[in-house]
């Protein structure tokens, strides 16, 4: 029963932990990265032990098709503060289970990867504060060559292994994540009720998706990890703000009033700004001049009250991944396209259908015609 526990695991993380061949340096980025690696697989040996009763109960279709208190028990747990430890088990059970319906309503279990009595693989979910992320981008474009997950290390350290990857002659970036697509899912536990339930939607997609063309060749290029990670963001927006308003909670939080002797700052497009010139001075030749402008920027920023700790090409090529987010390129037709095929799609089951057999931008744009 033991190394049953693993088999979920591997199949999932199967094309993140081999993925494609990579530069030469990685082996040494990877040494760099070793004392401070996070080990995934013991992380969810440990998680999956603890929830092999919720695993078996989804898988054989056990539960209830809605459970009544779900919604009640997501509303103690982020109403009562002073009470998250001793509710938290409960909460993620309940997320699961409103996650799994709202899937099922949406269509998903008409189609799955294995005939099972629900989702597969069933969503499961550990609220958490997940770990770092090493990114690594080439210095003269912003895509990922590859990531690491890390532990939680502190701001010095993040510097000290980013200094020693950067001299491989990359562009390296340590940063915090709000989620991973482990199994358990890691979700980053926070107040607003709307972000968690849909990272909680997203991860899952993510996990589906590792079955069909569109997740096994993540890795293959930075448009098939963009398309992704948009589609990702799309459906677990959709999903996590219809859960947040039907057990009770707002959406987002209320723009601030804007005061008329002072504009307000856009940072969203500031980012915008800044990536699109960068872009046009690496696809130019002009490193050097690309890195100065965005510590300028990076510098600009924070006399705005936005602190950045570190505005790099593997910071792009990170955020940048999320094609409506305020790293992504104004450029991107991806994110277009994406939602003028959720509108093409009689339901989000039905563009998640079609989506997940798409790996590349040519593609994208056959589909929706």
């Amino acid at each position: 029963m033991g190394a049953l526990r693993w088999i979920p695991s591997l199949v999932l993380l199967l094309p993140w932990l081999v993925g494609p061949s990579v530069p030469s340096s990685s082996e040494r980025i990877r040494d760099l990265a070793a004392p401070a690696a996070f080990h995934l697989l013991d992380w969810e040996t440990i998680h999956l032990g603890e929830r092999a009763g919720r695993i078996w109960t989804a898988l054989s279709g056990g539960a209830e098709a809605s459970r009544s208190d779900d919604a009640d028990t997501v509303r103690e747990y982020f109403g009562e503060k002073s009470r998250r430890g001793e509710l938290r088990s409960a909460a993620e059970a309940a997320m699961e289970h409103l996650v799994s319906d709202a899937y099922r309503d949406a269509g998903l279990g008409r189609s799955m990867p294995v005939s099972v009595g629900g989702l597969f693989p069933p969503v499961l979910v550990a609220l958490t504060p997940p770990p770092n992320v090493l990114v690594v981008s080439p210095r003269t474009e912003l895509r990922v060559l590859e990531s690491s997950v890390l532990q939680a290390i502190e701001v010095p350290a993040q510097e000290r292994l980013e200094a020693l990857v950067d001299s491989t002659g990359v562009a390296s970036l340590v940063a915090p994540i709000g989620g991973l697509a482990t199994y358990p899912s890691m979700v980053l536990e926070e107040e607003a009720a709307d972000r968690v339930l849909s990272s909680v939607a997203h991860e899952w997609l993510h996990q589906y998706l590792v079955f069909y063309p569109l997740g096994a060749a993540y890795w293959n290029s930075q448009e098939t990890r963009e398309i992704n990670e948009t589609t990702a963001d799309l459906v677990g927006q959709e999903i996590g703000s219809g859960l947040a308003r039907s057990v009770g909670f707002g959406v987002g939080t209320a723009a601030a009033p804007r005061s008329a002797s002072r504009p307000t700052f856009d940072f969203r497009a500031f980012m915008r700004e800044t990536r699109q010139q960068t872009e046009q001075l690496l696809a130019a030749g002009e490193v050097d001049a690309a890195e100065a402008y965005m510590r300028a920027r990076r510098d600009e920023l924070q006399q705005h009250g936005y602190v950045i700790r570190k505005l790099n090409q593997a910071y792009f090529a990170l955020y940048g991944s999320y094609g409506e987010g305020f790293a992504a390129s104004p450029a991107n037709p991806i994110p277009m396209l994406l939602h003028r095929l959720r509108d093409q799609s009689p339901s989000l089951g039905d563009f998640v259908f079609r989506v997940r057999q798409v790996t590349t931008l040519d593609q994208l744009r056959r589909t929706v015609g």
